[in-house]
């Protein structure tokens, strides 16, 4: 599990515990959907997941792929 301690899934959007950094990372990994479909998806404007996803999920994606060797 690459999530083991849940900190991906506990990294959310305030008061959007559906919209996290795992769920995102999944989705925007190839082949990826694109922004304008996360937003209708979610309900939410694409800033607001851009900013999030770029704040809050590329940096601990990019610690996990250190921590396995992958960068």
């Amino acid at each position: 599990n690459t999530d083991s301690d849940g900190e991906l899934r506990h990294t959310y959007i305030k008061g959007r515990p559906d919209v996290n950094c795992q769920v995102l990372i999944l989705k925007r990994l190839p082949p990826e959907i694109s922004w304008r479909e996360l937003s209708e998806e979610f309900e939410l404007p694409i800033p607001t997941l851009s900013s999030f996803y770029q704040r809050q999920c590329l940096p601990r994606l990019r610690s996990f792929a250190k921590l396995e060797g992958l960068l």
